[in-house]
């Protein structure tokens, strides 16, 4: 019998979570990475965040962008991890009985915390600041409150964290629908999944309202960059299909760290951990599945009518599913026998030490090159410049390439953030370089980029193709 505190238990996972993401993302807690998308909520820039309201709904991502104090990005960063890590320890504590080893409630707070779409999500941590405290505050609440009140608070908390992001909502119903506090009843889940209805519905249709309000359109068409492909007939959705098929390995490849063959292993078992519960506990694996399918029947079908992809990061109720799910097996076996126990706990320690692995890999060698890069390019620029001209190819930036940098706003921001600085990348041809002329020659340096100050103005040269990786 657990006779140790909630709040206790609570405090410990916490800080469990809090210390082992910071140890996975110590490269980047000083300085760290914000994609070319994310800077908008960094830097308060109101426009591009209205922008994505219309074609994603992220309508509590653009209230953000009124706040009165902006925060440099490390504070942001760490208020993000925070909050996630508030998240996973309430999620551990909320789904597994008071009775279970302290053990079992670490390693699903730990497996939670480093799952990979959660990781993958954090690269936009200055934009779903907001949207991750809703879910952690939730979470909190549904370990602290009655099943009912939790239920209630649905209402409000789906939408909100459906105007953060698109999937955090199907994260709030996995905890209600789960939690140790929810009976244990067909009804009961029916009830939950009744009220995660309206409230995602009442979400929509606050989102649909407000696109409406401020763009005269009544929806959320899909954005043309992400090339949708409408079905309108069956070779359409065939074609569609295909698609899909290209995204699934792609996402298995993300899984298995690289390898799609590595990455089957993931959902192989979390089968076979769904069949042994379903043997021994069905209505906790009903539960599961009912948790699993109410978030993927409307991402798959808008997949299939739209083309769009579903990418891993919005999979993140599944991985806390995948976790619980293993985490329950394993406190099963070991009522049976020492040996079960022992290899089940063996088991979902090799997962997780996967799943770090893989996150370290990337964390640790992806991003400190480009990050590193920038910094030194920055510090050249002599404090009280203007305006920043850059000139040549800005994937020939050491670390580009590895950091995945998609569009030269990646170096725009990054510069302007770090120096302050107006900055043009003049290989776009923007109107701001037409009458400037750069004090080098044409041809890029082999290494390094040249920076050369011309009065306030500061002109940048990049290295050639091919010359840096």
């Amino acid at each position: 019998m657990n006779t140790r505190p909630l709040g206790h238990e609570f405090a410990r996972l916490f800080v469990l979570c809090f210390s082992v993401l910071v140890l996975v993302y110590l490269p980047l807690i000083q300085d760290p990475f914000v994609r070319h998308d994310d800077f908008p909520a960094l830097l308060g820039t109101r426009r591009a965040a209205l922008l994505k309201t219309l074609d994603e709904g992220r309508w509590l991502n653009y209230w953000w962008q009124f706040r009165p104090v902006f925060l440099p990005s490390p504070v942001h960063f760490v208020l993000y991890l925070v909050g996630w890590s508030l998240f996973s320890a309430a999620t551990a504590l909320s789904l597994l009985d008071r009775d279970v080893d302290g053990w079992y409630k670490g390693f699903l707070a730990i497996f939670v915390a480093l799952s990979v779409p959660a990781y993958l999500m954090s690269f936009w941590f200055n934009t779903l600041l907001p949207g991750v405290w809703v879910v952690a505050l939730f979470a909190v609440a549904v370990l602290y409150l009655p099943h009912r009140t939790a239920l209630a608070l649905m209402v409000v908390a789906v939408p909100l964290s459906f105007m953060a992001y698109t999937t955090y909502p199907f994260l709030l119903v996995t905890l209600v629908l789960l939690s140790r506090k929810a009976p244990k009843t067909y009804k009961s889940m029916a009830i939950t999944l009744g009220v995660f209805v309206v409230s995602l519905a009442l979400g929509v249709l606050a989102v649909y309202s407000l696109n409406y309000i401020y763009h005269g359109v009544f929806g959320i068409p899909v954005a043309q960059w992400r090339e949708p492909t409408e079905v309108n007939s069956f070779a359409d959705l065939l074609a569609n299909i295909e698609k899909q098929k290209v995204y699934l390995h792609k996402t298995l490849e993300q899984m298995g760290g690289g390898d799609a063959t590595h990455g089957v292993v993931i959902p192989l078992m979390f089968l076979a951990a769904w069949l042994a519960l379903f043997i021994w506990n069905r209505i906790i694996a009903i539960g599961i599945l009912a948790a699993v399918l109410v978030g993927l029947a409307p991402l798959v079908g808008k997949a299939l009518m739209s083309g769009v992809q579903v990418p891993l990061r919005t999979l993140g109720w599944v991985w806390v599913l995948f976790g619980f799910c293993i985490v329950s097996v394993a406190v099963h076996l070991s009522k049976s026998s020492d040996r079960w126990l022992s290899l089940a706990r063996i088991a979902i320690l090799c997962v997780l030490l996967f799943n770090i692995l893989a996150i370290a890999k990337t964390s640790y060698f992806a991003f400190p090159p480009w990050q590193d890069t920038t910094r030194k390019m920055a510090s050249s620029v002599p404090e009280g410049t203007e305006t920043i001209y850059v000139f040549g190819d800005y994937m020939e930036v050491h670390g580009a390439r590895k950091a995945a940098i998609q569009q030269t706003r990646g170096l725009q921001l990054r510069l302007a953030y770090l120096t302050g600085a107006t900055v043009f990348i003049c290989d776009d041809k923007p109107k701001g370089c037409n009458d400037v002329e750069p004090p080098f020659d044409a041809k890029g340096p082999e290494e390094a980029p040249v920076v050369k100050p011309v009065g306030q103005d500061v002109f940048i040269l990049l290295p050639e193709p091919d010359t840096v990786s």
